[in-house]
């Protein structure tokens, strides 16, 4: 039911005014600086705008997962390393052309699901993948070698020449030292690279929604992760 749903956007917001010490909306509104009938809207919905949370979490250093899924890591030591940098939209180009500036001032998540120290979280800022995977959502990515992807495998690529890809990846039987990014969306055109060009390759092993709070999106990622991971 949607009231058992640890997303439902009436429990986010509980959860965000009770770590934030705050008893009303208006305050929240003023804290998230969005007008009070916004608020209203998202309980009417049941949905928030997620990134409008993320950054309150960031500044007020918030653990997202205490917030959206009512989850604490199990113990001092999980939460002290299990820690996942993002990489919103608006960053991924200055990711690609100088990453070590970047990745020491990058928000960093605790997510208890996450086990591996070599991951990142990737804004999706494209439909190039849709249905599978929705603009605005984000991907848990896991880096592996080029030498490692399989044919048909998900991705998040970065070149510094060619910029940020977000694939599904055809190996080419005729040049080995190229790669096919292949797209979910048939109004994209694929794309050819050469290995050459590529920096970081990272197989992308789950999805998390844009729209964390809806149910119809809750079950859509459900299903999403059950094929990302097959």
């Amino acid at each position: 039911m949607q009231e058992n749903n640890s997303q439902n956007a009436n429990l986010i917001l509980n959860r965000l005014k009770k770590t934030l010490k705050i008893a009303t909306d208006i305050e929240l509104s003023k804290i998230l600086n969005v007008k009070p009938n916004t608020i209203s809207s998202w309980k009417k919905r049941n949905t928030v705008d997620y990134n409008t949370i993320i950054s309150i979490c960031e500044l007020y250093e918030i653990d997202l997962n205490s917030i959206f899924f009512n989850q604490k890591p199990k113990n001092t030591v999980d939460y002290l390393f299990s820690k996942t940098p993002l990489v919103s939209s608006e960053l991924q180009f200055q990711y690609c052309i100088d990453k070590e500036s970047l990745i020491e001032i990058l928000p960093v998540y605790h997510f208890p699901f996450i086990k591996s120290d070599n991951t990142i979280l990737f804004q999706v800022s494209s439909n190039n993948m849709h249905p599978l995977i929705k603009s605005n959502s984000f991907v848990v990515c896991e880096s592996i070698k080029i030498d490692e992807i399989k044919n048909n495998s998900l991705v998040a690529i970065t070149s510094k020449t060619k910029g940020f890809f977000i694939n599904r990846i055809l190996l080419n039987k005729i040049n080995n030292d190229v790669l096919i990014l292949n797209n979910e969306n048939s109004f994209f055109s694929n794309i050819e690279i050469k290995k050459a060009e590529i920096n970081e390759v990272w197989i992308i092993k789950g999805v998390l929604s844009y729209d964390l709070c809806s149910e119809v999106n809750s079950k859509q990622t459900e299903q999403n992760n059950k094929t990302l991971l097959q």
